[in-house]
């Protein structure tokens, strides 16, 4: 995988979603930037999107609480539990939207290095179909991955310089 785009896989026969995306930087910076709070407040969610709470207790058993302001003032907050933990090349967590609890997914992200760049594989594992279809529902997981992974890149690159 070469540049910057975001894969996105939905397959028709289980309830996950997939993405992977390539970022030019070691995977030690890229998982200190998805797990740390200090990073995560510059580009976790959508262009727009403000995280106004982030509160991260990364050990196996801690959990995370993410909530973000949209530009129309509402706030949308995900939490979960961490189930795994092997800096810096993988991260299991549980993860749940408050506004749909019955929803709680199955997170396993892994942080591969070669030569510099990181290839981030994730994988949503959902309860059910329609759990998954709460996510995926009008684009949405697409636009927040895309634009989240956007964002992150342009920290990376801030960060490297």
């Amino acid at each position: 995988m070469t540049g910057p785009r975001l894969e996105i896989t939905v397959p028709h026969d289980e309830p996950v979603i997939m993405f992977r995306r390539a970022f030019n930087a070691p995977a030690c910076l890229v998982f200190d930037a998805w797990t740390d709070p200090v990073h995560l407040r510059h580009w976790r969610g959508p262009r727009g999107f403000e995280l106004v709470g982030c509160e991260v207790d990364l050990r196996v058993g801690g959990s995370y609480r993410f909530t973000h302001r949209a530009p129309d003032g509402t706030q949308h907050v995900f939490y979960g539990r961490y189930r795994e933990i092997e800096r810096p090349s993988r991260l299991v967590s549980t993860f749940a939207y408050e506004g749909a609890p019955d929803t709680e997914a199955l997170d396993e992200v892994t942080f591969d290095e070669d030569g510099g760049i990181t290839l981030v594989t994730g994988r949503s594992i959902f309860p059910t179909f329609q759990a998954r279809e709460v996510f995926t529902a009008g684009g949405a997981a697409e636009r927040g991955l895309a634009e989240s992974h956007d964002r992150l890149d342009d920290l990376l690159a801030t960060l490297q310089s």
